[in-house]
């Protein structure tokens, strides 16, 4: 038929509620990258414990794209961190481009 299938529809769906919540962890990690220089102890500790937060939801929820080193040398290198949020973004965002979106 001309439409997708209800299976394919849903999985479209899926993925961009997947590729809007990690824009949404990197955005989030980008502000706590702020707080984390600021001079500010308290502010900084806050910034801390919030992005322990935020990397253990991103690995919770895509611990089947990495392995347990990449998890490991992330929670260490916040750099490392955003790539891997940044990595998960593309993934999702060219996972759209399949063989059922031929024109």
């Amino acid at each position: 038929m001309f439409g997708k299938n209800s299976s394919t529809a849903r999985n479209e769906a899926e993925r961009l509620s997947k590729l809007k919540k990690l824009i949404q962890m990197r955005q989030e990690a980008l502000a706590i990258q702020d707080r984390l220089m600021d001079s500010n102890i308290e502010v900084v500790k806050a910034a801390e414990k919030g992005l322990e937060r935020l990397q253990e939801q991103f690995f919770d929820e895509n611990q089947d794209m990495m392995a347990p080193q990449q998890h490991e040398v992330a929670r260490k290198d916040f750099g490392y961190f955003l790539t891997l949020v940044e990595m998960a973004i593309a993934y999702y965002g060219i996972e759209g481009y399949d063989k059922d979106t031929t024109h």
